[in-house]
């Protein structure tokens, strides 16, 4: 996604088509289906200039266009931290992570670039670098286990016991989805996912825990946990669709929650950072 000078229109950069309705509630975070759905009534939207008035495909590089501000949410950035190296924010669910960046590009007048992702559908602290040195280093610390990920999820069913659990995962890009093994095989790389119960709900059916990412692959703690027969609340690809169905979880509940910094070496540039914890609370 890319924003025109004029505030309502944008340019879908994706490489695929997509329904005009996910481009702009990824390209408008907080836009409501209420107010899509009376703006295309109104005629107020357009794709390359033509008015539409029902959620069609939009092919790469089609410019679309809302017409009045009324019922478009203006976008902030809810920031945690900030200094003149990075960025650390609240990316909202529903928003890529590419795209997430973008807006915060615009809205904090520099280039901001992800240090790591976050599926579309979770939200919480997203780090952001705001030069190729400081990416660099932040990079770094990732790459070599020096920053601590926590998560919180709902949970299906009553997970008892607190642990650290391994398996190896294999993703298919071609389909989008990951496989879990809990053994060895080729193809698939090893992962390490601790999980805390926190809090039991509705009797039991579902455990408010806190997990611990030690790997950040693909999909890892939705695919693990699904593996460990405890799915993420509202999660479509590895979710209990019945149990999906009856909470009438219309969302994933799934978000990054905090970021502890470890003993970063001297010679990196964000070894300032070393000991310092960001947190926030989950929404549910």
């Amino acid at each position: 996604m890319e924003k025109q000078n004029n505030s309502n229109r944008f340019v879908y950069r994706g490489a695929k088509s997509i329904r005009l309705g996910k481009f702009l509630f990824d390209a408008l975070p907080g836009l409501k289906f209420s107010s899509f759905k009376r703006m295309l009534s109104d005629g107020r939207i357009t794709v390359d200039s033509k008015r539409v008035k029902k959620d069609v495909l939009i092919p790469p590089g089609a410019e679309v266009g809302i017409y009045s501000g009324a019922g478009v949410p203006s976008f902030s950035v809810r920031t945690v931290y900030e200094d003149d190296n990075i960025l650390i924010a609240v990316k909202p669910r529903g928003t890529e992570t590419k795209n997430f960046s973008a807006l915060a590009s615009e809205a904090k007048g520099v280039s901001l670039t992800p240090v790591h992702r976050l599926d579309t559908n979770t939200g919480g602290l997203l780090m952001l670098a705001k030069s190729a040195e400081a990416l660099a280093a932040a990079t770094e610390i990732f790459r070599f286990g020096l920053i601590e990920k926590y998560y919180y999820a709902l949970l299906a069913g009553k997970v008892e016991k607190e642990g650290v659990f391994n398996a190896f995962l294999k993703k298919d890009a071609e389909k989008g989805i990951v496989d879990i093994s809990p053994v060895s095989k080729k193809g698939y790389a090893p992962i390490k996912t601790g999980i805390r119960p926190v809090e039991y709900r509705d009797d039991g059916a579902l455990t408010l825990c806190e997990i611990r990412l030690y790997t950040g692959k693909t999909h890892q703690i939705r695919a693990h946990t699904a593996f460990l027969g405890h799915p993420v609340l509202g999660d479509t690809k590895y979710g209990d669709f019945t149990l999906n169905r009856a909470a009438r979880a219309k969302r994933q509940y799934l978000a990054s929650c905090r970021l502890v910094f470890g003993r970063i070496p001297k010679n990196n540039m964000l070894s300032y950072l070393s000991g310092k914890k960001f947190e926030i609370s989950p929404d549910f």
